[in-house]
């Protein structure tokens, strides 16, 4: 199990350093209206440990458990699959050290990373490295769930079959978020409103942290 979060973290840093496969709208084709602008663009990292993220699944999705897939920290689809069979939405978390070793950080501050930077990289090797992407755009910078974010999106084509990709990437204290939005097969857009809808419902909530057992409090409860 560990071996294989070890491995969608590499895939997704793979994403930010070489060739993403991510998705947003960077034309509003579903119409999205951010909603917050004027972001600041660097984020301090100051926790190792995974904030839980939660949103309204469009209408009609299946969201799917975490444990089955734990590369992911947050899945739904329109058709309940994990796959790219059908729209679908998805969450990762890319911990401090990956950022780090990927040359993220502002220069002099090891917590500190320049999201703006991160942005411009990954828009860059996801679309002019890639034959296959194509209609690059930024969307307009905004909040998410009170972290400044970035994205863009872009047309994915495989096997001559188009798919809408919109990225957005979210700077926060425990790493970086990056959520993918992704268009059926065949489409070039999402539903009208879908992004936005699905964006300015996430919330992270910081696991609760189980007191350490002393050794006096262990002895009077056996007692």
């Amino acid at each position: 199990m560990c071996s294989r979060r070890v491995l969608a973290v590499l895939v997704a840093v793979c994403g930010l350093a070489v060739a993403l496969v991510g998705c947003a709208p960077g034309v509003p084709g579903g119409g999205q209206t951010p909603t917050v602008v004027s972001t600041a663009e660097t984020f301090v990292v100051a926790s190792e440990v995974a904030d839980v993220m939660d949103a309204d699944a469009p209408q009609g999705w299946a969201v799917i458990p975490q444990d089955p897939d734990p590369g992911m920290d947050y899945l739904a689809s329109e058709d309940g699959s994990r796959g790219f069979t059908a729209a679908s939405i998805r969450a990762t978390r890319i911990p401090a050290d990956v950022l780090y070793s990927a040359d993220y950080v502002v220069l002099g501050e090891r917590d500190v990373y320049d999201l703006d930077r991160i942005a411009a990289r990954t828009r860059y090797r996801a679309t002019r490295q890639s034959s296959v992407n194509r209609e690059a755009s930024p969307v307009q910078e905004r909040m998410i769930g009170g972290s400044p974010a970035r994205g863009f999106s872009y047309i994915h084509t495989r096997q001559g079959v188009d798919m809408y990709y919109e990225v957005w990437l979210v700077g926060r204290h425990d790493g970086l978020w990056r959520i993918t939005l992704t268009s059926a097969p065949g489409q070039t857009s999402l539903p009208e409103g879908l992004a936005d809808e699905f964006l300015n419902s996430i919330t992270w909530t910081t696991p609760a942290t189980i007191p350490a057992t002393t050794p006096a409090a262990s002895a009077s409860s056996s007692g």
